[in-house]
């Protein structure tokens, strides 16, 4: 059954930008329905004949399907978000030849999440029934429509089972969703810097961003103009996430090259520290390739992770499955006691799994920024 795409005539070439479109609607979670929904994705390396090599990455809270290389522009009002951090593949480092994820050996798939704003149906996307955005309309989204949808995608290509999924942070939490929904077309799962369970510190963190957001008087409950979008209250909001992010120590250094900002802000206030400049600069870089509503879909779906009910799909998972666990030791976003959790459980419910701890001083980020402190991890659990 392939709701979302059995009526699209995929587009294989690897690296493309590629759209999955289908005109029958698609059933969420929560019951409403969209029509016309799209999916964007991205592919690397070749699905082989036995269609037995695919891998299924997850990006993390801001990312996007762009999960390796340079692309320079996608195409229509994504391109309004499409800033030169953007351009270059969020996981870079980790996908390609020779890489932590070796595409001479393997195919990966990275989809931007349904309700996201780089191209697959979201908030910014047109509502077919009335012929306008969505905007504050668009429903809200879980993390089930997320995986079913993206698991629709892989059945598209025939693939029958996944030689492995994969994802840091958040997309780690999608990735353990997709093991409890479809356990027999899992074969491994890889999460990096993730968890088992929603943590009272993020709901907290995630909470205080969804207020940033709301309180903003350009929010005009989600139906805000284009033009004049709520950004200082994404700005805020990306201030506190980010400060679990980043260790202090890395932040304290990043600051020091900051350029001190020597202008006031509309209450007055002068920046004082570099550490104000450092933030105040990364909260602006965001406003300007995220949309708020899009984000406010995806923290809501976090907030309302849940596992309980899928547990008793554990027993469709094949002997031979594995999990990696990977943890990251200066960690404050999912912190390393949260990995040793899931690790436990696992092993409490007869599931193989490693437990891997790095040691860096970059925390969560590092996921992004050392591959060859996981290289040698992640290849020998895909090669064992």
């Amino acid at each position: 059954m392939s709701q979302l795409l059995e009526d699209e005539t995929l587009n294989l070439f690897a690296g493309e930008y590629q759209l999955a479109t289908s005109k029958r609607p698609f059933l969420l979670e929560g019951g409403k329905k969209l029509t016309n929904g799209v999916l964007a994705y991205e592919t690397y390396g070749a699905l082989n004949s036995e269609k037995d090599n695919a891998i299924l990455v997850f990006h993390a809270l801001s990312g996007s399907q762009h999960a390796a290389g340079f692309r320079e522009s996608l195409s229509g009002s994504v391109d309004r978000l499409w800033t030169i951090e953007c351009k270059i593949g969020w996981w870079d480092k980790f996908i390609g030849k020779n890489k932590v994820i070796d595409t001479s050996k393997y195919f990966v798939i990275c989809v931007n999440y349904l309700g996201g704003c780089y191209g697959s149906t979201g908030p910014n996307s047109i509502n077919p029934d009335s012929g306008q955005k969505y905007m504050g309309s668009f429903p809200w989204i879980s993390f089930v429509d997320i995986v079913r949808s993206q698991m629709e995608l892989v059945e598209s290509f025939k693939i029958k089972s996944l030689f492995a999924i994969a994802g840091p942070s958040l997309g780690g939490l999608l990735a353990l969703t997709t093991t409890m929904l479809y356990p027999e077309k899992v074969q491994r799962i890889i999460s990096i810097a993730s968890g088992l369970t929603l943590q009272p510190l993020q709901i907290i963190h995630n909470y205080e961003q969804i207020k940033a957001i709301e309180s903003d008087s350009l929010f005009l409950d989600g139906n805000y103009k284009e033009d004049d979008t709520p950004r200082l209250g994404l700005e805020l909001a990306r201030m506190i996430g980010h400060k679990t992010y980043v260790s202090l120590s890395i932040m304290a250094e990043r600051a020091k090259k900051s350029l001190m900002d020597q202008g006031e802000d509309f209450s007055g206030y002068r920046i004082t520290h570099s550490m104000e400049s450092y933030f105040n600069y990364q909260a602006k870089k965001f406003s300007e390739r995220f949309d708020a509503n899009c984000y406010l879909r995806i923290i809501n779906a976090w907030q309302r992770y849940t596992l309980e009910a899928s547990f008793k799909n554990l027993r469709g998972l094949s002997s031979e499955f594995k999990a990696l666990i990977i943890s990251i030791d200066t960690d404050v976003c999912f912190y390393p006691n949260e990995q040793v959790e899931l690790h436990d459980f696992l092993c409490a419910n007869k599931i193989k799994s490693n437990l891997h701890k790095v040691h860096s001083d970059k925390g969560h980020d590092s996921f992004l920024l050392e591959p060859d402190l996981y290289h040698p991890i992640v290849t020998d659990f895909l090669e064992s």
